[in-house]
């Protein structure tokens, strides 16, 4: 579950304006005590019960879980590469970039099989995915003309990184090998 919940907590920082406002002309690495912060913020909040699966279910969440850590990766990769925007044309580069992954994300997930008591919560997942997809579109033209703030606060939906972490918490503690 660690996986998850650090690579998802990479992109609620990248989503959520963690850096602040203006990005440095040189690589700044996030201050480690908001990494912890919102890591521990994120862990220590109570999860649901597992979802109970029958076998045939538990054969859909081999592909379902991989499906998933690929989307934790392709996330949490380009939202470090957010962080360390050097310029507004880069800025607004890796924002695009990072909608592209949000979206392959959601269209990944939606494409999975998934048992049948998972089928809600994907569903909601892919649903989160598209609309932080569409904050980070928003937040491209702000980015490329310099208004870091704008850019921040298109950028800051709490509700769906939340519903975000949620499905992805539900579905690996289903699925987890």
């Amino acid at each position: 579950m660690r996986l998850v919940v650090a690579a998802l907590t990479a992109l609620v920082l990248a989503g959520c304006g963690g850096g602040g406002g203006k990005p440095a002309a040189r690589h700044t690495p996030a201050p480690a005590a908001t990494v912890a912060a919102t890591a521990t913020a994120t862990a220590a909040r109570p999860t649901a019960t597992p979802i109970p699966l029958t076998a045939a279910d538990q054969q859909l969440c081999v592909p379902l879980y991989a499906r998933l850590q690929r989307v934790t990766l392709a996330l949490g990769s380009s939202s470090e590469l957010i962080a360390q925007s050097e310029s507004k044309e880069d800025l607004a580069s890796r924002i695009a970039t990072e909608q592209q992954q949000l979206e392959r994300s959601a269209r990944l997930m939606a494409a999975a099989s998934v048992p049948a008591p998972l089928t809600a919560v994907n569903a909601r997942m892919v649903r989160a995915l598209r609309r932080f997809s569409r904050d980070f579109h928003r937040a491209r033209a702000p980015a490329a003309r310099g208004d870091f703030a704008a850019a921040v606060a298109a950028m800051t939906d709490k509700p769906a990184v939340n519903r975000i972490l949620a499905a992805a918490t539900a579905i690996q503690r289903a699925c987890q090998p």
